[in-house]
């Protein structure tokens, strides 16, 4: 009798210490992406006590940074700790999937079971009649019409149990293929090995039985964005449309379902407190000042009972009040950011795949330029140039260009350099038409004395067949001298801006609807005879 009541005091005392910590199930309602990392937030709400309760924040990430917790809420209860700790016994979250998997293959191998055994049967019967396929006797012969019949019914037989055999075939083959997608998706599951999940244990004390609710805050590191864009021209003339999308990625074992996303240009991973020049002492070690940074004060000094004035009407005004949680710190200047926030409630797996989400539409004054360089490729280049860009906020990142409705190809939008200007490439504009010829006559080769004069002329032909007007700025070059004994001189430029430092020649044209224009430049290059020059 004494050792059963022994036992069963125990049995009770184990029974209390594993209802001593309370599991409390909470959902992600909000996260905020950075370049690198996320800032996830949960809530939970339960009825907490009188007196000390222990709650635990059950099946979160993994990858959650410990020194980022931040625990709220509202309910006048006390905060006294709040803990971290790894659960590796957490089952695999894909456990319900696996098992409804297994339980298919089982079902498909039964059916293939099945269809192979009619399979069989048929067999067994081609085997039979082939064994029997002898009639009549050694002194009894049959009349022609008896062998008739019977060559006739083994024939219909043969045909019958081939296509039965067949028919049986192609169901095997079917329930096969379908058994092994099951079998590599089965697989691919259970490589995922179930990851071990954080948790936080919340040690409160409330005064009263309250309804509380609770807000949990963390920063995990296997999440990010990265920016890209939409840039869309509809014609020239108009203003360029910018949309600016996000590719969030998400692998921290966490799926963020429909939450609140929000998007900031910061990463927490690099750092934001300013470095500090100290005196910098010739032949002498560079001694760096120790930066002390005051943490916040023991749980036991940031635990204080609710006063008693606020006690007044616990049950209709608990709900209402501010959790106790008083943690103090040391505030730092850090680099400015900028956060989008998603309107609409947005999800997010955690597969570690780039989802994309648009964040803003821009529209940007343009100004569109025809450019061509004949001498490297006849084709005209569309460009538009805007202006005004910097006030948007944006990042670098690729951009998939879209004219007239039409996919041109990707640019990069390269932001990291002060300019007032950005150029964005359009693509070729077939409607621009140019022409580039050596001009006939020009290319004399006159020797006087130890040198040589080489001529070069060239002739450019412009169409416009488009129906609007073109802006088009034309470039060519001609040689410089690579050695002084070498000399050459621009006998016509045609018309064009000289840039003598480079050799470039550019011409600006404007050109109405089905309009030409011709242009040509010359120049000449004398060398000694005994050191040849290549021209093109």
């Amino acid at each position: 009798m004494r050792t059963l009541l022994l036992s069963l005091l125990t049995a009770s005392t184990v029974l209390q210490a594993a209802e001593g910590e309370r599991p409390l199930t909470s959902r992600i309602n909000a996260a905020k992406v950075f370049l690198s990392g996320a800032q996830v937030s949960r809530s939970a709400t339960a009825t907490v006590p009188a007196g000390r309760t222990t709650l635990v924040f059950t099946g979160l990430s993994q990858e959650l940074d410990p020194m980022s917790i931040q625990v709220t809420g509202k309910g006048g209860y006390t905060i006294l700790s709040v803990n971290h700790r790894i659960n590796y016994l957490t089952e695999s979250p894909k456990k319900k999937e696996i098992e409804e998997l297994k339980e298919r293959i089982t079902k498909l191998e039964h059916d293939w079971a099945i269809e192979n055994g009619l399979q069989q049967v048929w067999v067994n019967e081609e085997q039979l009649l082939l064994k029997n396929s002898a009639v009549g006797g050694q002194q009894n012969g049959l009349t022609a019409a008896q062998l008739q019949a019977v060559n006739d019914y083994v024939r219909e037989r043969m045909k019958a149990m081939k296509a039965g055999w067949l028919a049986q075939e192609e169901k095997k083959k079917a329930i096969h293929e379908e058994a092994e997608k099951l079998r590599q998706q089965l697989g691919t599951l259970q490589a995922q090995a179930p990851r071990p999940t954080s948790e936080v244990v919340v040690e409160l004390d409330s005064p009263a039985e309250v309804a509380a609710s609770f807000t949990l805050g963390y920063f995990v590191r296997s999440a990010g964005w990265t920016p890209a864009y939409d840039l869309r021209a509809r014609a020239v003339g108009q203003p360029i449309e910018l949309l600016m999308k996000a590719q969030v990625v998400n692998n921290t074992g966490e799926d963020w379902m429909k939450v609140d996303l929000g998007l900031s240009s910061g990463n927490p991973t690099q750092g934001g407190v300013m470095p500090e020049l100290q005196a910098w002492v010739l032949d002498q070690p560079v001694m760096l000042e120790t930066i002390a940074i005051r943490g916040a004060r023991t749980r036991s000094e940031a635990y204080r009972e609710v006063p008693p004035a606020a006690m007044g009407d616990v049950t209709m005004q608990r709900e209402d009040m501010d959790a106790i949680a008083t943690v103090n710190n040391t505030v730092v200047y850090r680099t400015t950011t900028v956060e989008f926030t998603i309107d609409a409630p947005f999800s997010v797996p955690s597969d570690g795949q780039a989802h994309t989400v648009g964040v803003r539409t821009h529209s940007i004054p343009a100004t569109y330029q025809h450019y061509c360089t004949p001498k490297l490729d006849p084709d005209a280049f569309l460009y538009a140039r805007t202006t005004g860009w910097e006030d948007l906020n944006l990042l670098p990142g690729q951009a998939n260009v879209f004219f007239e409705g039409t996919f041109v190809g990707q640019s990069h939008l390269d932001l990291s350099r002060p300019q007032d200007t950005l150029a964005i490439s359009l693509g070729r504009d077939k409607g621009v038409v140019v022409e580039r010829v050596r001009r006939k006559g020009t290319d004399d080769k006159a020797v006087i004395g130890g040198r040589r004069t080489v001529t070069r002329g060239w002739d450019i032909t412009v169409r416009n067949t488009k129906s609007t007007a073109v802006d088009l700025e034309l470039r060519d070059q001609y040689p410089l001298s690579p050695r002084s004994e070498v000399e050459v001189k621009l006998e016509d430029a045609g018309g064009a801006s000289v840039n003598e430092q480079t050799g470039r020649l550019s011409w600006r044209l404007s050109l109405e609807p089905k309009a030409m224009r011709k242009l040509s430049f010359v120049y000449t290059v004398k060398h000694p005879k005994d050191q040849p020059v290549v021209l093109e």
